[in-house]
């Protein structure tokens, strides 16, 4: 009997036991502590594994054009704009009936300022029967660039009933409403835009250029800074930051927001000009004529570039090469008044008629729209009059 009773006891402790043990389990179980939880990619390190067994795919000729497609989008979304235009031409090559493959196309063309390439791919998607809203919104986005604004409305109305949250319909809006004057609701439009899209970057510009004009500058460079922590790489971030400093008169800064722009973009023009403009206001000529090579490099046919290097020349006491590159502007403008006075300068020094000291008070006008129009104001310098006068040695001239 007491045997019995001990088994039962054993047995009663054992059933405990492992009621005790399974709930612990299921405790681990559900607190994930034993079974490891599942790791998911981020989204970079997806598209990097994801690019590879697209690369693999087309190497081995698998749905050509389609791998093509998809690895063009990965590059659209990493905005490597040319990788992805390569891949897209390769696509349509394979296979051109696909409205899809012509709408990314018009994207990337958008993108790139491609506006009437734009264009043509976006109306070949439409033909090919293509009805979504990023292909609405990317008409009324090309038809507000072009001022065609009627066209415009009639494809963001669609567009807004297909996808009435999308950020990019309202950064269309947005950029229609101020085209035609209407900045504070533009502003509310481009706010909802990054609100409900917050990597358009083309919103938080357009926002700080608005501001910017508005001389609300504490607004454009709150919005500038937002875009810079979302877009570090991106030049014309850097570009606008320069251009909101340069309206404050803080030269300096402006000058370092300029060079960073550059850095991340050598080939942005528009930078080189202004870095050249204020480092002749500042009298930094040699600075000044390294930007002005480098604008003529990438843009030979820049407004008065020739003239502005030579000036630089002339400025650092080089007479003989800012006459050669007044001379280049002189060819492609016989009318070129600037030019034409810096070489008149220069043969006035080569006759003994002129000297350096006449650089006073000259300056060179900073703004781009107005710098054809503009003069340097040059003292001319006359002899003195004389008159010969016979001297009587027997007098002499007594001075009171």
């Amino acid at each position: 009997m007491k045997k019995c009773r001990l088994l039962c006891s054993v047995l009663i402790l054992l059933a405990a036991l492992s009621g005790s043990i399974l709930q612990s389990c299921q405790s681990d179980a559900r607190n994930a502590t034993r079974i490891p939880p599942t790791v998911k990619k981020a989204k970079k390190q997806w598209q990097d594994d994801a690019l590879l067994s697209l690369s693999d795919l087309i190497s081995r000729n698998t749905d050509t054009d389609l791998n093509y497609f998809k690895r063009a989008r990965i590059y659209f979304d990493r905005e490597q704009y040319s990788l992805a235009l390569a891949d897209i031409n390769e696509a349509i090559n394979e296979k051109d009936n696909v409205g899809e493959y012509f709408l990314l196309r018009g994207k990337v063309n958008r993108e790139i300022g491609e506006i009437d390439n734009a264009l043509e791919d976006a109306e070949r998607a439409e033909a090919l029967q293509q009805s979504s809203p990023d292909l609405y919104i990317l008409l009324a986005d090309i038809f507000q660039v072009k001022n065609k604004f009627r066209d415009a409305n009639k494809y963001l109305v669609q567009a807004m009933k297909m996808a009435p949250y999308d950020g990019s319909a309202y950064y269309v809006k947005g950029m229609l409403l101020a085209r035609q004057g209407d900045s504070l609701a533009s502003l509310a439009n481009l706010n909802s835009a990054i609100t409900m899209n917050p990597r358009l970057i083309r919103a938080y510009q357009q926002s700080t250029i608005i501001y910017r004009k508005l001389l609300n500058f504490d607004q454009a460079l709150a919005f500038n800074n937002k875009a810079i922590k979302r877009f570090p790489n991106n030049a014309e971030l850097y570009f606008e930051r320069g251009e909101i400093y340069k309206s404050l008169s803080a030269i300096d800064t402006a000058l370092v927001n300029y060079r960073k722009a550059t850095i991340i973009n050598p080939k942005y023009a528009d930078a080189f000009f202004q870095i050249g403009a204020l480092e002749v206001g500042q009298r930094g000529y040699y600075s000044a004529l390294l930007a002005f090579q480098q604008l003529l490099n990438l843009r030979p046919n820049h407004p008065q570039i020739n003239y502005l290097v030579g000036y630089c020349y002339e400025r650092l006491r080089n007479d003989i090469k800012a006459k050669e590159y007044f001379t280049y502007e002189t060819e492609k403008n016989p009318a070129d008044q600037m030019a034409i006075n810096g070489l008149w300068r220069i043969r006035q020094r080569e006759n003994g008629r002129l000297f350096p000291e006449y650089y006073s008070g000259e300056d060179v006008n900073q703004d781009y729209k107005t710098l054809d129009s503009s003069r340097v104001k040059i003292d001319m310098i006359k002899p003195r009059g004389t008159i010969n006068m016979r001297i009587d040695s027997s007098r002499n001239a007594k001075i009171q």
